[in-house]
């Protein structure tokens, strides 16, 4: 699969993001990278690694970026060779089948629409992430690309969750639940009644409205549907309380001799929930629903977040999620006039 990949977007180094990138093409052979960014730094890095085999590696050289405080349509009309842009447009014009970008979410989002367009019959595209609970992953979408939802957005994005949490996630029958307030149909707003009306009809496993402290119980929810106000503070939130949490553990545990005795003890059990908790785990979020992979990464990624996010991008295009969605959307919308 070929991968494109902007390195010189995000707060990470470039160097960083290279050796990342590299370490999944080692881990991976169905995988070819085509680099976009300073090409004389990428080569550098390259050169570097004498186990890498360089007919499964492209670099497109730009020095055009569109940084984290750039308006994101203004950027990308004026800079049309940032690295972002590059990146998506090789998706558009088929060298590529997906492309990854850590750096200004409107940008990639805005790249990935002008570039590549929307898979057919889709609404709007939403961003989707996984996230982790007591017995494995969930999804949630839309976590930031379409602030202002319909009823129809929100069906399709439970469609579209089933399609993924059915053919990535491994699960046969995926429960998909609302995000509300409150479990009662009767809660929410107008758009979230009206959404739960229209879910209950389709056909799909739809167990009702779902609270932001049910979301992590073991088999409750495999897809939360939200919209992507909601949907960016709740992930948002879940970053900043683990970070939270694990301060506090870290002082606390730090007051007496006894306790780093038994801190010493536990070290494997911290680090372990530290990874299971960082965003590097999964490595980008899917904009799921347009025509090819296009997948955002945190701005903060790191060596390791890279590998992970291109390992999990080629099982997203394994699986051929777009595919099995086209068909499922179709089904839907045209023959059940759903949408």
């Amino acid at each position: 699969m070929r991968i494109a990949v902007d390195v010189a977007s995000g707060e990470s180094p470039l160097e960083e993001l290279v050796r990342g990138s590299l370490k999944a093409l080692l881990e991976s052979k169905d995988i070819s990278l085509i680099f976009v960014g300073d090409d004389s730094r990428i080569n550098n890095v390259i050169s570097k690694n004498d186990k890498i085999d360089s007919s499964r590696i492209r670099v497109l050289h730009t020095s055009e970026i569109i940084e984290m405080d750039e308006s994101p349509v203004k950027a990308i009309k004026h800079k049309h060779n940032a690295s972002v842009t590059l990146a998506a447009r090789l998706v558009g014009r088929g060298e590529a089948e997906a492309f990854f970008s850590p750096g200004n979410t409107g940008a990639t989002l805005t790249a990935s629409l002008m570039e590549i367009g929307r898979l057919k019959g889709i609404l709007r595209p939403a961003l989707l992430t996984m996230a982790p609970r007591s017995n494995g992953d969930f999804c949630i979408l839309d976590v930031g690309a379409n602030s202002d939802c319909s009823v129809d957005y929100l069906s399709q994005f439970a469609v579209m969750g089933h399609v993924f949490a059915k053919r990535f996630l491994n699960i046969r029958n995926p429960k998909i639940g609302l995000l509300n307030i409150g479990e009662e149909d009767s809660k929410g707003n107008s758009t979230t009644k009206k959404a739960f009306e229209k879910l209950s009809k389709m056909n799909i496993n739809f167990i009702g409205n779902v609270e932001p402290n049910d979301m992590f119980k073991s088999n409750y929810c495999d897809v939360l549907v939200c919209d992507g106000f909601d949907g960016n503070i709740v992930i948002k939130t879940m970053e900043g309380t683990a970070k939270f949490m694990m301060e506090v553990i870290k002082n606390e545990v730090k007051k007496t001799p006894l306790r780093m005795v038994g801190a010493t003890l536990l070290k494997p059990a911290f680090q372990k929930i530290k990874q299971n908790l960082n965003a590097d785990a999964y490595g980008a979020a899917t904009l799921i629903g347009v025509k090819g992979g296009a997948f955002i990464g945190h701005g903060r990624t790191t060596e390791i977040g890279i590998k992970n996010a291109l390992l999990n991008i080629n099982k997203f295009l394994e699986a051929k999620v777009n595919e099995h969605l086209l068909s499922e959307i179709s089904e839907a919308g045209a023959k059940k006039r759903i949408f």
